[in-house]
């Protein structure tokens, strides 16, 4: 059997690039990634690189799925590490920015899941990264909160779904990580956090455990618990 196959989605930054360099790291594995800042996918698959796919862009997001389809018969796992924040007073929200935060964060990893579902067959993983505001409210954060709730709610639902297939999901209420969403925001020690590199070791490990089992939901905080 070869290498297996696995996609990051948001691997230009942040927890997405930190994990499909762990992922790359084991010969085991074939992982690629997709974000803005990728590379355009013109010749073979290569195993490690970024490639690019505006996850705000339905157009683009159809156009790679449908490339890579014609290269992997078979996905292995996605991780879903795509998103962005808009941290606001909802007084303070404009329609324009709205749609946009929830095509990134919400649609489209409904999109991705609804295209490459099809190949993916027992023993595989979807992983959803969602946030503690997936589980909670914060102040100034309710788009951003919106966001979370949903993709965890649509984690909830798929797994309904694809149960008899053999297909697990797993939805990680990641707490503060340290990555470029914490930029220009005040009042936070970026020393408290869990570095990227380290959540790379943690989600890594999903898919290796044993395919007997699946854990559904994951809190996943830094020893100080919610910053």
């Amino acid at each position: 059997m070869g290498p297996k196959n696995i996609l990051v989605v948001g691997a230009g930054s942040g927890i997405g690039r930190s994990l499909l360099e762990k992922l790359n790291a084991n010969p085991e594995y074939f992982p690629i990634g997709i974000s803005r800042r990728g590379i355009p996918l013109e010749k073979d698959l290569e195993k490690g690189i970024n490639y690019l796919c505006d996850l705000g862009d339905k157009d683009q997001i159809l156009k790679f799925t449908s490339s890579l389809l014609q290269y992997w018969k078979e996905i292995h796992a996605i991780y879903f590490a795509s998103g962005d924040g808009l941290f606001l007073k909802i007084e303070d929200l404009e329609w324009e920015d709205l749609q946009k935060h929830l095509t990134l964060n919400l649609s489209a990893p409904i999109l991705l899941t609804s295209k490459l579902l099809p190949v993916m067959k027992n023993g595989s993983l979807l992983c959803y990264i969602s946030s503690t505001a997936g589980k909670q409210g914060f102040p100034g954060s309710s788009p951003y909160c919106a966001s979370k709730h949903g993709l965890a709610g649509f984690a909830k639902a798929i797994r309904e779904e694809v149960k008899d297939r053999g297909i697990r999901v797993t939805t990680v209420y990641a707490g503060a990580i340290d990555t470029p969403i914490w930029d220009g925001r005040e009042g936070f020690k970026r020393e408290d956090m869990i570095p990227a590199s380290d959540a790379a070791i943690f989600l890594e490990s999903l898919y290796s455990l044993p395919s007997s089992f699946n854990q559904d939901e994951i809190l996943f905080l830094p020893p100080k618990g919610i910053l």
